[in-house]
């Protein structure tokens, strides 16, 4: 018989593996350590002294610092082609979620998280088309870029380079991608563009924090902001977005 993939299964030990990390290297360490104290809910800055947390379960309240760590990570960008935000789409979200295998798949996007999942979904047993705007790793390392367009190329999936999406419509259950190289039908669309800092609702500007075009906040080598008590680390901040990239710089940010 020809072996198969149960997907479901598969995402049941993933998401297992997940919360017994998180458990592991976060919240087991957050609870048992009578020093911290956890507020659910969203801060916002209210001066370069305080915070105003919005409580989940109700209510405001004042937070003081005489140092803060920022770390609210990133969330996935969504470029403004039409017809996209109307269609079923996934971000890598929903991709690492999803408990079928899609029988055609096309990325939109060419970062490390577009083609992590690409290969993955391909190496799974999806038919995977990646729309690059340009080629792949083409500002990280060229080189490296043409060697891996060759090896996905050589394992089957298709890279359309200098390729965009002008129109995205979904019919029928099947998703028709208007491109610069034709028209392209998937069952399912992933779109992995890169990451936008989670800091628009911080109120940064009442802490005197700078923040670049892109909404990163940005840091010094001792990850300090614009404001020598306020510390950022990990995808927020204007540093690479890679977990060990973040992971390293909240060390240092703590050390300082």
């Amino acid at each position: 018989t020809v072996p198969t993939i149960d997907r479901s299964k598969l995402l049941a030990q993933q998401q297992a593996r997940v919360d017994e990390l998180r458990h592991a290297k976060y919240e087991g360490i957050l609870g048992g350590n009578p020093a911290i104290t956890v507020v659910h809910g969203e801060a916002r800055f209210k001066d370069d002294q305080s915070l105003t947390v919005r409580l989940n379960e109700g209510g405001e309240r004042v937070v003081m610092f005489d140092r803060c760590l920022v770390a609210t990570g990133a969330s996935p960008a969504v470029p403004p082609i039409p017809g996209l935000k109307e269609s079923p789409y996934w971000t890598s979200t929903e991709a690492l979620a999803s408990d079928t295998i899609p029988e055609r798949l096309a990325v939109i996007g060419s970062s490390v998280v577009a083609l992590e999942l690409a290969q993955a979904f391909a190496r799974l047993g999806s038919k995977v088309t990646v729309l690059a705007r340009n080629t792949l790793f083409f500002r990280e390392d060229p080189a490296i870029g043409e060697a891996v367009t060759a090896a996905f190329r050589a394992e089957g999936i298709e890279v359309l380079e200098h390729t965009q999406a002008s129109q995205v419509a979904h019919m029928d259950g099947e998703f028709v991608l208007t491109t610069t190289h034709g028209e392209l039908r998937a069952d399912k669309l992933l779109v992995a563009t890169g990451r936008t800092p989670n800091t628009r609702s911080l109120a940064l500007d009442a802490a005197g924090v700078t923040v670049n075009a892109q909404g990163a906040i940005v840091i010094d080598q001792g990850m300090r902001t614009s404001n020598p008590n306020i510390y950022a680390a990990g995808d927020c901040t204007d540093q690479p977005q890679f977990v060990y990239v973040a992971a390293a710089a909240g060390t240092r940010a703590a050390i300082n």
